[in-house]
């Protein structure tokens, strides 16, 4: 009997000691967490925290590029799912007035996410649609965490990711960007801003 408890005894704190272990290693943060997927140079534009986790929206200093990430979240810490990278932002953002990234719904990612920067303050919201729907899905645009860098972001499971368009508006409803994508394609649709002006 005594040979059984100590056996008890021992697996138990054996269990203790990896749980100790295991929570003292994890990543309190997101940006610890990407720091362990391999990412050490980042500039965190937002993070949004969902109860499935948490939405980490980045650029790497120095390149033309937006990232976006979703992390888990659990009692243990932060851990990387997944990312997607827009290149050519600037180029884009010159071109479409917009710029934008998505990471497609997956296993374990539970919707589709699109995100975009501007540092455009007259961009007031992006209308994101796809052919399923019958209305538009609205994502207002906000400061990010770096100055004078504004973002927007739409989530949803009833977004797939593979067809869409992003209409760019100003706070009077002017279309400031557009452009749409079919499969692999993508189309920008010229704006006269002397019209929207």
């Amino acid at each position: 009997m005594k040979k059984i408890i100590a056996i008890l005894s021992g697996c138990f704190t054996l269990l203790l000691v990896a749980f100790v272990l295991h929570f003292n290693m994890s990543a309190k943060t997101a940006e610890e967490a990407m720091t362990i997927a391999g990412l050490n140079t980042l500039e965190v534009l937002y993070e949004k925290k969902t109860n499935d986790g948490s939405i980490l929206l980045y650029r790497t200093p120095g390149e033309e590029q937006i990232s976006l990430a979703f992390l888990n979240h659990n009692l243990l810490g932060y851990e990387f799912v997944d990312q997607a990278i827009q290149y050519d932002t600037s180029a884009l953002e010159e071109q479409a007035g917009l710029t934008y990234v998505t990471l497609k719904q997956s296993e374990t990612i539970p919707y589709t996410i699109y995100a975009g920067i501007t540092t455009n303050p007259d961009l007031f919201e992006v209308l994101v649609t796809e052919p399923t729907f019958s209305i538009a899905h609205s994502a207002k645009v906000f400061e990010s965490n770096v100055e004078g860098t504004y973002i927007w972001m739409a989530y949803s499971s009833d977004f797939s990711g593979e067809n869409f368009s992003l209409i760019g508006l100003n706070q009077e409803g002017d279309i400031i960007g557009d452009l749409e994508t079919t499969g692999t394609t993508m189309t920008i649709h010229p704006i006269d801003t002397a019209e929207a002006n």
